[in-house]
């Protein structure tokens, strides 16, 4: 059972997820919070030798493509299993029996996976930077 008249992308207009429901808001605040992350890695790193990299799978493309290659190959990697678990709230929508998935579903899911994910990156890179001090 779904609400046809509700449109796809209702929190634009307002609502609870108003906060950029459109996918090129979204990706823009998941972009700058990892770029904030990889930035951040990447000074933290050059300018202290007592720091290392924690993540095994940044650690290794860095030391096989470069500090700041291996950490753009990571921001890519990251966006892109963002991007896919973000957008897998349609698949779900559409795959369970009517009623499992609220009509919203999708939308909110998506806005709820892009802005954490953004957060938590951006909360990695003022981190990252606290080292410094």
């Amino acid at each position: 059972m779904s609400n046809s008249s509700a449109p796809e992308a209702y929190a634009v207009g307002g609502g609870r997820f108003a906060v950029g429901a459109d996918r090129a808001s979204l990706l823009v605040v998941l972009v700058a919070g990892k770029l904030l992350d990889a930035v951040s890695t990447v000074t933290v790193l050059a300018l202290r030798d007592d720091v290392y990299e924690s993540m095994w799978v940044t650690r290794t493309l860095m030391e096989h493509l470069g500090m700041i290659q291996g950490n753009l190959a990571t921001l890519v990697i990251a966006v892109v299993g963002v991007v896919l678990l973000a957008e897998s709230g349609a698949v779900v929508s559409r795959l369970a029996p009517d009623g499992w998935a609220p009509d919203g579903y999708p939308v909110a899911f998506r806005v709820v996976t892009y802005c954490s994910a953004g957060a938590w990156y951006g909360f990695l890179g003022v981190h990252n930077f606290s080292l410094l001090f």
